[in-house]
């Protein structure tokens, strides 16, 4: 095959044609200590656990502590020359091997798919990474942070237009997936007295008998919108974005019947991210620092990166002795009592990102990255309904404070790689999370062989790590 010299190093003609292709991507095996693989340490659990049958976050004798994956990706760069411009088509999938671990079941085998788009004169179609996007978890750390949000690995569907003004300057506005985005609406409800919290269900932790907390998020009919200016130099780069995202929640009274089809009217939430990239030749060849943060109201995934979808929302579980530190993150909530001001709630959310690498020599580089997140419900059915009845252990009665459900974390971790032969790199990294839980003083009472039947809300940490082998064999 005859090298394509026209779009950089790896590319050929497909014969016969003036069309050129490149081919890459990479395998990838490794072993993780109280780690989920490329996810974040093990307080990303629901309390009760990802999936039946398993509780990591309670850290009992059942837990899976060490877990294995191995993983193969394949990609496809096809490019060529037409009237309007450069003509680029872009696959990349692959398959994935765990081993006890609980996202996918103790033990099994999942293909993906997370990028497939074509570009055209500035247009973007297809599978790619969010636009809203900024800091590049990967060249800081093998663990994605839950505490920051990016789609990097796994893409979201979009129809996207990036104009470019010269100096490295442009400017990017994109439909975006609204799912890809989405986080549980929460119907809060009273339907009864009310116990302690309960740890009891396979899909995280409720608030008892005497709430009603469903799921309530309505059908996709809205796409998220995108934009950003971003600047790319020989300094580094920078970005500033923002995202429009609606909520609209399904019904008032839940589960459906044919007598209540009313429902709350939607709501937009919205985020603001920026960031700065720094090169820092004068420190070390190729060495870089990054820092970002985004703002968030009721757009709470462009904050945070939670992968599980409970009645309570996706978030934290994280047990040390007879605490334990949760959080949940949610979208909006609502008063299924309409007359009580059912209208959305909608929660904010902030974080900070910093990153920074080093490269020693030719073959050992070092990292750090750090990363903080707060998470504020601002939700008055959540405090009256919630925190005014949840039972505080101090006292064996009802009432442990407006804005229980309110939390915050942090993450620390440094990661060392040893480049042994060309494209071939061996890495170890360590990350402690410590967890400022919401249900703060809360009574949490609990079934679960192994954990005290009685359990107090409060804060948490763990130490986590993966030790992981990765030949990338694209140039």
């Amino acid at each position: 095959m005859k090298i394509c010299s026209l779009y950089g190093a790896g590319f050929y003609y497909i014969p016969g044609t003036d069309t050129c292709v490149k081919m890459g991507g990479f395998v990838r095996g490794e072993w993780n200590a109280n780690s989920y693989g490329s996810f974040a340490s093990q307080f990303n659990n629901n309390l009760a656990g990802r999936s039946a049958g398993s509780n990591d976050a309670l850290r009992t004798r059942t837990q899976q502590q060490l877990t294995s994956r191995a993983r193969g990706v394949i990609s496809w760069d096809i490019r060529s020359q037409t009237e309007y411009g450069t003509l680029r088509t872009y696959l990349r999938g692959g398959w994935q091997f765990s081993d006890g671990d609980p996202t996918i079941g103790a033990t099994g085998a999942t293909a993906f798919l997370d990028r497939a788009f074509i570009q055209i004169g500035g247009f973007t179609f297809g599978k790619s990474q969010s636009f809203f996007d900024f800091f590049n978890t990967p060249a800081y750390s093998n663990q994605t942070p839950f505490l920051w949000a990016d789609t990097g690995g796994t893409g979201t569907p979009m129809l996207a237009y990036t104009a470019v003004f010269g100096s490295g300057l442009s400017a990017s506005l994109s439909l975006e997936s609204h799912n890809e985005q989405l986080l549980p609406i929460v119907a809060v409800g009273a339907t009864g007295a009310a116990p302690a919290v309960s740890l009891t269900g396979v899909a995280g932790p409720n608030f008892g008998a005497g709430f009603s907390n469903a799921l309530s998020n309505g059908g996709n009919k809205v796409p998220d919108v995108v934009a950003n200016l971003r600047l790319d130099q020989a300094w580094g780069s920078a970005q500033i974005a923002g995202a429009l995202h609606n909520n609209n929640a399904a019904y008032y009274t839940l589960p459906v019947n044919t007598a209540s089809s009313a429902g709350p009217s939607d709501a937009i939430g919205w985020a603001l991210g920026g960031g700065v990239k720094l090169n820092l030749p004068m420190l070390g060849a190729g060495d870089h620092m990054t820092i970002a943060s985004n703002y968030c109201k009721g757009a709470t995934r462009y904050c945070s990166d939670p992968s599980v979808l409970t009645a309570q929302g996706p978030g934290y579980g994280l047990r040390n002795g007879s605490t334990v530190a949760v959080g949940w993150f949610d979208d909006a909530y609502y008063n299924t009592n309409r007359a009580a001001g059912g209208s959305l709630e909608l929660p904010t959310v902030w974080n900070f990102i910093g990153g920074y690498s080093h490269n020693w020599n030719a073959k050992w580089n070092s990292t750090l990255v750090g990363v903080y997140n707060k998470y504020q419900a601002n939700s008055n059915a959540i405090d009256t309904l919630v925190c005014a009845n949840a039972i505080n252990d101090a006292t064996g009665v009802a009432g442990v404070g407006a804005g229980c459900t309110n939390f915050s974390s942090w993450q620390l971790g440094s990661r060392t790689t040893w480049r042994a032969v060309q494209n071939l790199d061996i890495s170890l990294e360590v990350m402690y999370t410590k967890v400022d839980g919401a249900m703060q003083g809360a009574r949490f009472t609990s079934t679960v062989q192994g954990t005290p039947s009685t359990l107090v809300g409060g804060n948490g940490d763990l130490w986590s790590g993966i030790f992981r082998v990765q030949h990338a064999f694209y140039p």
